[in-house]
């Protein structure tokens, strides 16, 4: 289920299209997110840096969907 440890500390994969995703790692105290495409990238963020990442993402996320959001008259 997303958002679920496995046995390997796999989180979640999110596919952005057919040839790239991000991934999400967590083994202790070490948070590992791969973004993967043409040029792979890989970073490990303190549990601090992830919150904020996490917090910075639902930002843009609820400000993205307002402007998507059907607009009444």
């Amino acid at each position: 289920m997303a958002g679920e440890l496995d046995a390997f500390g796999h989180i979640q994969e999110i596919e952005i299209d057919d040839s790239a995703a991000v991934m999400v790692e967590q083994i202790d105290e070490e948070i590992t997110v791969s973004i993967a495409s043409v040029v792979s990238v890989n970073f490990q963020l303190t549990p601090e840096q992830a919150m904020k990442l996490s917090r910075a993402l639902a930002v843009a996320a609820d400000s993205a969907a307002k402007f998507s959001a059907p607009t009444e008259t």
